[in-house]
């Protein structure tokens, strides 16, 4: 069926080759706006990299979809079982989700799936966050097969790179704002007075998102940015190529107990010719992870000679 071979084809994200400088937009106040943006969105990554959320994530599709099996039904998750692949129009899961900055620079978001269709696959034991709190070397390849495992439990049983809270704020990047022209959109004051709507429309090749193989998926959007401070409140981002429709929408806000912005929600929507697949996320009990230390401290022995009622002088 098109709309599963599709779903696992459509988004590979791949990086250009080479860097160049961000395109000078025409309107001063434009690039005055999207430099601030940039400096926010490469703060936002940098913050958010410290930080795993529990992310619960439900997909719908108008026709039925390919599913694994869930390994170990009712707790304990080894690997996959060899049973029989089903089928299923509905999905919800539960994960922890965080984002990493590998050696390159670059944001990889890691989703490791816990709970599907409220049955537990393993142990509920962080064990992407304890990758990171006790690297090696082979820290980033356990971590991505997590990942590439967890992708399995999707509707059609495929990886997907984009369905990614942050995903749009990859376009901010000093490295690929050269991809992209920018220009002010209409105007949406139910995101607040001072939020600036920013249109987006890739220009360069090879795209950021690519089909398999290696066909180009034009990118375009919206950006919804606080004009004093570049702050973005929302992203959206549309593909739509040879029949494929496809949205990703996503809302930030404050993590009051943490003082830093995170991913509150996502919406995918696919458009297919022959069936329709919706996904929401939404993200809650963000927690730092950071190894805590302790340690006791013994006081030395009294010495025999001391007079107690005469303590000696500090030193």
């Amino acid at each position: 069926m098109r709309i599963s071979s599709w779903i696992g084809v459509c988004c590979a994200l791949v990086l250009a080759s080479g860097v160049r400088p961000a395109a000078q937009q025409e309107d001063p106040a434009l690039e005055a706006l999207l430099t601030r943006a940039t400096w926010y969105a490469l703060d936002f990554v940098d913050k958010l990299s410290s930080v795993v959320a529990e992310e619960r994530y439900i997909q719908d599709s108008s026709v039925a979809l390919p599913t694994v099996p869930i390994p170990g039904l009712g707790g304990r998750g080894g690997g996959f079982s060899g049973g029989t692949r089903g089928s299923a129009k509905h999905r919800e899961l539960k994960s922890d989700f965080l984002i990493v900055k590998s050696a390159g620079e670059l944001w990889e978001p890691f989703r490791d799936v816990f709970e599907v269709d409220h049955i537990p696959v393993r142990d509920r034991e962080e064990r992407v966050t304890k990758l990171f709190l006790h690297p090696t070397g082979d820290s980033q390849a356990r971590a991505r097969a997590i990942a590439d495992e967890s992708g399995r439990y999707n509707l059609g049983a495929v990886r997907r790179t984009i369905n990614n809270p942050v995903f749009a704020l990859i376009f901010l990047q000093p490295e690929l704002r050269w991809h992209f022209k920018f220009a002010f959109g209409k105007p949406d004051r139910r995101m607040g007075d001072d939020v600036r709507v920013v249109e987006f429309l890739e220009e360069a090749r090879p795209t950021v998102i690519t089909g398999l193989p290696g066909q180009d998926m034009v990118a375009y959007g919206r950006f919804w940015i606080e004009s004093a401070t570049g702050r973005v409140v929302k992203t959206e981002v549309r593909v739509d190529e040879r029949g494929i429709k496809a949205t990703l929408t996503t809302m930030f806000r404050t993590d009051e107990r943490l003082a830093i912005d995170v991913p509150a929600e996502m919406r995918e929507d696919y458009e297919l010719a022959d069936g329709h697949v919706s996904g929401n996320a939404t993200y809650g009990r963000f927690r730092r992870f950071e190894v805590n230390a302790s340690e006791e401290v013994t006081p030395p022995a009294a010495n025999p000679s001391q007079d107690a009622a005469s303590p000696a002088a500090p030193q």
